[in-house]
């Protein structure tokens, strides 16, 4: 990037070469998102400046001309006037003397010289002031009288005036007497030359004195001078009707014949008559340089000199410019709007894909460009940007016969079609583009590159572990090349191998794979094998992922992330019991004792399950110092009950470290025979990570005594018919034969009366349930119900009723009929029950021994049957089905012995 000083300098330039009242406009653009937005312009108004230039220079200490002439004479001093400004000046014409001078002019008058030959001719107008255009240059006489008598010297100068700016060291020598002398004048025509064109110097050496000027009289011109620059002699161009012309190709020595490389030219003369001319010419030929004025000086030397002369010559801008792809800005052979003038790639939707350019200066002026794109579509950003990723200059100042490389970059975030981008490079000064293409063949889904990790062994490792990753690249996306794969592994790993030439850079902790393709469809498998460095601490989190860049998609794609978490061991927990064996209302004094073998620190949970038939001993509960076992006072830490457990929370384990917590349970009437105690300890990390121990159990023999109670669970299912809740003899209905299932798995069915009963059970809870197969009606709500209704939870203690009433059918029930069927293991009873709407068969089919294949077929009033299959049958099984029509129909059964 070019420095801001070379920016201000190059518009400072352009504001001296505009004309005057020309508007010098600058405004940076930036474009996000397909949108352009403009800064605030910035606007510069060129001003009027006058400058005035009269040439040859010349000082009376060495005078540009000198002239020798008698007293009373007349002498003519040829000058050049140039208005060198930015504007049309009047320019107001004057002369003055110098000091030293012997004597004044008797008369002073200006003339224009319009064949430009540095002598008065009839028609030429005298001048006192001149209007000249910006640029415009005139050649002006100056006549000179002498007084008589006059002897000695005068130093005379014109002066050309346009407001306070004037040019006035342009003195001449004029010296009262006789002999030679030397007068020269030059011009340049044509004065405007670009690039690659040419001008032709031509140069008179007049004798003006009024004696001859004995040889050798030498006429030279220099061209390797500062003034000269940009300017080529053209090869034997040099022309002079009489004397010797020479050339040097080094400033000092000079030949006749001419060199490869001229520096200079010069014609020597073997004397010069009084009043004889001399004449030379040569061309020069423009090449590219900074534009502006060039100065071409010429001395005659010899007797009567020396003598100077001046052609001064502008060069003008030559703005080109050309924008196509990186290192061929011309885009050759097929140049602009051509095939060779457009790039083209797929791009991955997300991903930023960029195109590299090259913009080339190709005239002879540092200039500005403005760099806009056109034809970005919705969703998709683009930004100019140097080669490094730096944002560029607005506007881009490159120098004459310069390139600059930089990057068009773009971003698409969804799929799309092709769509193509004109680029265009504008010049500040002139308002000429060139153009180029940037063609997006398609927008890929990133999903076609999938990229997948796994490790093993996963989740817990301890240190020394040897870890295998497995990294898996599936391509659906196209042909990638210049495919790069990169593993950070984590501080905790050490490299051990890869697989398909990987290679481990230690400054960068990684794993690389540099692969020369991956075409499309193709499924790519790498192995990479590390090991868990020894003494990383407990805890430690090892997270790893790989990353894929190519030339499709110069962004990292990367993987899921596994993990691993270093743990060298679990907890581990004791529990213990102060009383192997105990009888109703004891006691029990319970020790938990938990250790972290770790070297992390720990939070901890303890979680105990108390026996059936005990209760916590409120406030009984101590938490004891580390190192202490369980002795001493400890610290009361009072349990949480959730759902029959009692829970211990955020007890605090440091690394190595071991603590007790006691508690106690009173043993309770109706409590087991065996009280088996369950309590296990959970872990967290201050990362997180969940640890438990095994299971820890403490078991106490149960010692009732001889008056410990026994209990007996009765109760009776019945249809409800009255919905009380209660069974109402002459109104409710019992239900006979319906199977009740102790949660023991004891299991009984009702009589006659639809009464069960379950003896000598131990005191406590139980549950009970109604089968609902042996139950052909919803139990109605009960305050043991539990679900449905068909289980309830039954508090044991001694004699304990549990009823089932059930939901009966709207009004009276009394099967209108019912039939048996029995033959051999196999009994069958039909019912018929009225309903407020038809009736409900009702099935009960009772077999004494298994019965294969068996099949009963009930046959029905308005036609057909029905039909159920048992592959095995054996117990119980009550069937329910409803009907139109209240007549009794007899079933039948067939079964199949093995």
């Amino acid at each position: 990037m070019k420095p801001f000083s070379t920016l201000f300098l190059v518009l400072f330039g352009l504001a001296w070469a505009a004309p005057a009242g020309t508007v010098i406009r600058n405004q940076a653009a930036a474009t996000v998102e397909g949108q352009v937005y403009l800064s605030n312009p910035v606007e510069t108004i060129v001003q009027a400046i006058c400058v005035p230039v009269v040439s040859p220079s010349g000082t009376p200490s060495s005078p540009a001309q000198r002239v020798v002439a008698p007293a009373g004479g007349t002498v003519y001093l040829p000058y050049r006037l140039q208005n060198a400004g930015n504007a049309s000046f009047d320019f107001a014409l004057s002369w003055a003397q110098a000091g030293g001078s012997s004597f004044s002019p008797s008369a002073v008058r200006f003339y224009l010289d319009v064949n430009q030959n540095g002598q008065r001719d009839p028609g030429e107008p005298p001048v006192n002031g001149l209007s000249l255009a910006a640029g415009q240059t005139v050649w002006l006489l100056l006549e000179v009288t002498l007084p008589n008598p006059a002897s000695g010297d005068l130093f005379l100068s014109p002066i050309a005036a346009c407001g306070s700016a004037q040019d006035s060291d342009n003195y001449a020598h004029i010296q009262v007497g006789s002999g030679p002398a030397l007068q020269l004048s030059k011009t340049a025509t044509p004065a405007k030359l670009a690039p690659g064109e040419e001008t032709t110097f031509n140069l008179v050496l007049r004798n003006a004195g009024d004696q001859t000027a004995p040889g050798p009289v030498v006429l030279t011109d220099r061209l390797d001078t500062p003034e000269m620059s940009g300017l080529a002699y053209v090869a034997g161009s040099a022309l002079a009707a009489r004397g010797q012309l020479e050339y040097t190709a080094d400033g000092t020595t000079w030949t006749a014949s001419e060199p490869a490389s001229v520096r200079g030219v010069r014609l020597v003369l073997p004397k010069l008559e009084a009043g004889e001319e001399a004449r030379l010419s040569f061309r020069v030929r423009a090449v590219s340089a900074t534009p502006g004025v060039r100065t071409n000086r010429a001395q005659a030397s010899g007797a009567g000199g020396p003598a100077w002369s001046e052609a001064t010559l502008e060069l003008v801008g030559r703005y080109v410019h050309y924008l196509g792809p990186y290192g061929n800005p011309r885009a050759l052979p097929g140049g602009e709007g051509s095939a060779d003038d457009r790039q083209t790639a797929r791009v991955v939707a997300g991903q930023p894909y960029c195109f590299a350019h090259t913009l080339e200066n190709a005239g002879n002026v540092e200039d500005l460009y403005t760099l806009q794109a056109s034809g970005l579509p919705a969703r998709a950003i683009g930004s100019f940007q140097s080669l490094d990723g730096s944002p560029l200059p607005d506007p881009l100042p490159v120098a004459a016969l310069a390139r600059w490389d930089f990057r068009y970059c773009l971003r698409v975030d969804t799929v799309l079609a092709g769509f193509t981008i004109e680029l265009s490079a504008t010049s500040v000064t002139t308002g000429q583009a060139n153009r180029t293409q940037d063609r997006v063949l398609a927008v890929l889904d990133p999903a076609g590159l999938l990229l997948g990790k796994s490790v093993s062994p996963s989740g817990l490792v301890v240190a020394g572990t040897l870890l295998t990753y497995t990294l898996r690249i599936e391509n659906a996306l196209g042909d990638l090349s210049g495919v790069r794969v990169v593993d950070r592994l984590d501080p905790a790993l050490e490299f051990v191998s890869a697989s398909n030439g990987g290679s481990f850079d230690p400054a960068g902790q990684q794993v690389e794979w540099d692969l020369e393709s991956i075409p499309s469809g193709s499924t790519l498998t790498l192995t990479l094998q590390v090991r868990v460095r020894p003494g990383t601490p407990d805890d430690t989190l090892i997270l790893n992922r790989f990353g894929l860049t190519s030339a499709l998609t110069p962004n990292p794609l990367h993987s899921n992330t596994v993990q691993n978490r270093v743990l060298t061991t679990q907890l581990l927990l004791q529990k213990s019991v102060d009383h192997p064996k105990a009888s109703y209302g004891n006691r029990l004094t319970y020790r938990l004792e938990v250790a972290n073998p770790s070297t992390a620190d720990l939070a901890v949970r303890l979680v105990d399950t108390p026996p059936q038939g005990t209760q916590y001993v409120a406030g009984s509960a101590r938490l004891y110092p580390a190192g202490g076992g369980c002795a001493g006072s400890g610290e009361g830490l009072e349990p949480a009950w959730k759902e029959g457990q009692l829970v211990w929370q955020g007890i605090t384990l440091k690394a190595k470290e071991r603590r007790c917590l006691s508690y106690q349970l009173r043993v309770l009437p109706g409590a087991p025979q065996e009280l088996l105690n369950t309590a296990q300890a959970f872990g967290a990390t201050g990362a997180g990570t969940a640890l438990a121990s095994a299971k820890s159990q403490a078991l106490v023999q149960l010692e009732p005594g001889i008056f410990a109670p026994r209990g007996t669970l009765v109760g009776r299912v019945f249809w409800d018919v009255d919905r009380d809740g209660r069974y109402t003899q002459g109104l409710d209905l019992p239900l006979p034969g319906a199977r009740v299932i102790l949660g023991n798995g004891w299991q009984v069915l009702t009589d006659a009366e639809g009464r069960y009963a379950f003896r000598d059970l131990e005191p406590g809870v139980w549950t009970v349930m109604l089968d609902p197969a042996s139950a052909p009606f919803h139990p109605l709500p009960h305050p043991e119900a539990m679900g449905e209704g068909y289980r309830h939870r039954v508090e044991v203690q001694g004699l304990t009723a549990s009823d089932f009433p059930l939901q009966a059918p709207q009004g009276h029930i009394t099967p209108t009929r019912s039939t048996v069927l029995e033959f051999g293991p196999l009994r069958l009873e039909k019912r018929l029950i009225p309903l407020p709407q038809g009736y409900r068969v009702v099935l009960r089919l009772e077999a004494r021994e298994p019965l294969s294949d068996l099949t009963v077929t009930d046959p029905l009033a308005e036609g057909g049957e029905k039909v159920f299959h048992f592959p095995r049958l054996e117990g119980e099984q009550v069937l329910t089905y409803d009907v139109d029509q209240g007549v009794l129909t007899d079933p039948q059964a067939r079964w199949r012995y093995p």
